[in-house]
C-alpha cells in the first residue's frame, strides 16, 4: 500500500491535472463565445455576396465565363453561410432535441473538419445509406460525438497518407449505427480496455486529456446508445457508434 507521503504526491498530481483542464476548459469557452461573434458577423457580407451573384446571374448579356465564376462564388458562400448557421447553433447550450438526419449531421461534422483532414494529409471516404430513417436525439451532443471520434482517428494518423472512412447503416429495426475507420497505428492490446477511462491517453504530454472518449462514451450511453472499438487488419482502429431512433 502507498504511505501518505506518496499519496499526497498522487493527489498532488491530479489536482494540478484538474486545475489545468479547467484553466484549459475556461480559455475554450471565451474562445467560443468569441468565435460565435465572429461567426455571426460573417452572416451579413455573405448574404450580401450571395444577393449580389443572383442579381449578376439575372442580368442579360453576361459573358458565359463572368456567369460561371459568379455562380462559383454563389455556390462557396451558400456553403459557407450553411457553415456558419451550423457553428452558431453548435455553440448554443440549449437543448436541440429533435428529429436528425444522420447522413446530413455527419456530413457537417466532416465539412467542419475537412481543413484539418487537408493540413495531416487524410484522405476522407464517405460511405452513406441514404435509406436510414431519421432519429430523434440531440443535434448538438450528436455532433459532439462525431467531432471527437473524428478528431482522435485525424490525430491517430500522424503521417501522410492516411485514410478515414466514415460509414452510416442501419442496426436493428429500431436503431442506426455509424462508423469511423481509420489506417493509423492501431491500439495496443494491453490499452483496449482502457481507452475508454477517464484520464486515459496515449499522446503525448501535452497533447491530450484523457478525456474526449470518456466523454463521448458517457454521451453515447446517456443517449441510449452504444460505442465499440475493435482493432483493423493490417493496423487501424473502428469506431462503430449505435443509436436508438428514438429517445
Amino acid at each position: 500500500m502507498k504511505d501518505s507521503a506518496a499519496r499526497h504526491k498522487d493527489e498532488t498530481v491530479i489536482t494540478s491535472d484538474l486545475l489545468r483542464q479547467l484553466a484549459y476548459n475556461e480559455k475554450m469557452a471565451e474562445l467560443g463565445k468569441i468565435s460565435a461573434g465572429i461567426v455571426h458577423e460573417l452572416n451579413t457580407p455573405l448574404s450580401v455576396i450571395i444577393s449580389a451573384s443572383q442579381m449578376i446571374m439575372r442580368e442579360e448579356g453576361v459573358p458565359e465565363a463572368v456567369l460561371e465564376m459568379v455562380s462559383r462564388i454563389s455556390s462557396e458562400a451558400r456553403r459557407l453561410s450553411h457553415l456558419t448557421r451550423g457553428l452558431l447553433n453548435f455553440s448554443s447550450h440549449d437543448e436541440t432535441i429533435g428529429e436528425i438526419d444522420l447522413n446530413l449531421t455527419v456530413d457537417f461534422i466532416l465539412n467542419f473538419l475537412n481543413y484539418e483532414a487537408a493540413r495531416r494529409g487524410v484522405v476522407i471516404l464517405k460511405r452513406f445509406d441514404h435509406t436510414l430513417p431519421v432519429i430523434r436525439s440531440d443535434a448538438n451532443l450528436l455532433k459532439q460525438i462525431l467531432l471527437n471520434l473524428i478528431m482522435n482517428a485525424l490525430q491517430a494518423m500522424e503521417t501522410s497518407g492516411g485514410k478515414l472512412l466514415v460509414e452510416t447503416s442501419p442496426g436493428n429495426a429500431d436503431s442506426v449505427c455509424f462508423s469511423i475507420a481509420d489506417n493509423g497505428p492501431g491500439i495496443p492490446a494491453e490499452n483496449i480496455e482502457r481507452i475508454f477511462d477517464r484520464y486515459f491517453t496515449t499522446k503525448k504530454p501535452g497533447e491530450g486529456t484523457g478525456l474526449g472518449l470518456f466523454v463521448t462514451k458517457s454521451l453515447v450511453e446517456n443517449m441510449g446508445g452504444e460505442v465499440v472499438v475493435t482493432c483493423r487488419n493490417g493496423g487501424g482502429t473502428i469506431f462503430t457508434v449505435t443509436l436508438p431512433v428514438k429517445l
